[in-house]
């Protein structure tokens, strides 16, 4: 009987204000995270990597994970670039299925990516600007250096960008494959190009 007359007591309001209010501290600190955590993944990652040049990282374990979260399944080439100095070329080959090339900022913000298709073997050519220069647009006219991706007359996708890195994910496919996928990772670019 106590108990009955102690649930009939609970004011359902401030239970109610409650679950509102630990609600809003879980989507306070799920948007805060990343403005609290230590490093940044670029950070992490460009503190080991020389400047415009690709480096294969080696495999990933669960002892050894250059960034949380890597997948175990793929081996990764990566190549922290810079356009300070003039513009970059990275060049890279998709062979199949689960191979992806992905530009990040420093921000960790991905506005780049290519993936392999089925059936296809993909070439990508890229080259990276700076912000501050003005390059040339499939008619020849000088646009802005605001504009996002710009296809030229070659098959080079060029594409205004400061700083950041450029992730090649190759999955790992077992014994028959490794070698070839290792060869393809070794064979990408990423190196100063004049213009």
């Amino acid at each position: 009987m106590k108990y009955l007359s102690a649930v009939k007591r609970i004011n359902w309001r401030l239970v109610a204000a409650a679950f509102f209010a630990v609600g809003i501290l879980h989507i306070v600190a799920t948007l805060s995270t990343p403005s609290l955590t230590p490093q940044t993944g670029y950070e992490r990652l460009a503190t080991d990597l020389p400047v415009n040049a690709m480096q294969i990282l080696p495999p990933v374990t669960p002892e050894a994970q250059p960034l949380p979260f890597m997948g175990t399944d793929a081996r990764y080439a990566v190549c922290r670039f810079d356009t300070a100095d003039g513009a970059v070329a990275l060049n890279a080959t998709l062979p199949g299925p689960g191979w992806i090339l992905a530009l990040y900022s420093p921000e960790g913000d991905n506005f780049f990516s290519s993936v392999a298709q089925p059936g296809r073997r993909r070439d990508v050519s890229l080259l990276l600007v700076p912000f501050d220069e003005r390059f040339r647009g499939e008619a020849g006219d000088t646009a802005p250096a605001s504009a996002t991706v710009i296809q030229n007359q070659d098959p080079t996708l060029t594409v205004p960008a400061r700083k950041g890195i450029a992730i090649i994910r190759a999955p790992e496919q077992g014994e028959a494959y490794r070698q070839r996928n290792l060869a393809e990772l070794k064979r990408a670019r990423c190196a100063y190009k004049r213009i």
